[in-house]
């Protein structure tokens, strides 16, 4: 399970910054795969209002982290953490870029119809700190993570904010932190981590096995995760297959072929399942593998008739591993 965290402040070991660690600190003890992107340092480039990704379904910055990294991250993660300071009742202005960086992906889900494949199970999470006590103290940063959540294909679970903590490193006193954290985890990452993972693998990880991932994930992904990888993987997904996925309204956009070790992120899958009659052995060694012998697809039509065929077959992927 990997979990991605957005820390917001731009202040290194301040309240906000320790905050964050102490749950992904708690969420990696836990058995989770945790990454921190510090939006004062990520470089990422403003946001110029230019509507191209609402006419293109990407966006027009090509270059900068957002772009190269931070979408892809986003995508991979099933658990995102928005952590910020309260400046003027809303959320830091460096966490604030990097959300409207994701219009990107707000104009893929409302105007491309397109629907990520892990949206029915992906999380966000808020933690936020504030130095006054003011009643409406965090409605503004409530309400930005909510719609933020939402256009990255993420349910909004839970927030956890803290009032009256100014001074640096003062939210290592607060009373209760370590249960606050703790219960957060258990309502969060552990269900989560319950799930069997399920690895499809095919040989260079751009057709075959993100497909038939991605279709799993949206057939059985409240009882399974599912992930995918190549032995020899690819630069980048076959563009027939995000042809023929992004007419049927599946996303997969943001998302590259990867390495076993890669998609496995530390962990062991529970099953893996080999989509080439070319590859022997096992990929994971001491891992049970399915073999589903399918001929690669190089076109519209095959990605089409490939998708059919491993339709028929995923029913058959529980029994293996309950």
């Amino acid at each position: 399970m990997f979990i991605l965290g957005l820390q917001g402040s731009p202040r290194k070991s301040g309240n906000t910054d320790i905050l964050l660690k102490t749950f992904m600190d708690a969420a990696a003890r836990a058995g989770a795969s945790v990454n921190t992107i510090q939006a004062a340092k990520a470089g990422v480039a403003d946001c110029i209002g230019c509507g191209y990704c609402e006419k293109h379904g990407t966006c027009v910055i090509v270059d900068d982290p957002m772009a190269t990294s931070i979408y892809g991250l986003m995508r991979q993660a099933e658990l995102i953490v928005a952590a910020s300071p309260v400046y003027f009742y809303g959320v830091s202005a460096q966490l604030k870029k990097l959300i409207d960086r994701c219009q990107t992906l707000w104009s893929r889900k409302y105007i491309y119809r397109l629907k990520d494949p892990m949206a029915s199970t992906r999380q966000g999470i808020l933690l936020s700190v504030a130095a006054s006590q003011g009643r409406q103290l965090f409605d503004g940063v409530h309400l930005t993570a909510k719609y933020f959540f939402d256009a990255i294909d993420a349910r909004f679970a839970h927030a956890l904010t803290y009032r009256g903590i100014e001074a640096k490193g003062e939210i290592r006193h607060q009373d209760g932190l370590a249960v606050d954290v703790d219960a957060l985890v258990r309502q969060t990452v552990v269900p989560l981590l319950t799930r069997k993972t399920v690895l499809f693998v095919s040989p260079k990880g751009a057709c075959r096995a993100p497909l038939a991932a991605a279709m799993a994930q949206q057939q059985h992904g409240r009882r399974i995760r599912t992930g995918y990888a190549g032995l020899s993987p690819a630069s980048e997904l076959s563009a027939p297959l995000l042809r023929v996925m992004q007419r049927k309204g599946t996303d997969l956009g943001y998302r590259t072929p990867m390495a076993i070790d890669q998609a496995l992120q530390g962990a062991k899958p529970d099953l893996t399942v080999v989509l080439d009659d070319t590859m022997g052995g096992d990929p994971v060694p001491g891992v049970k593998s399915l073999r589903w012998p399918l001929p690669p697809a190089e076109d519209d039509a095959a990605v089409d008739r490939l998708l059919q065929d491993i339709e028929a077959r995923l029913d058959t992927l529980i029994d293996p591993i309950d």
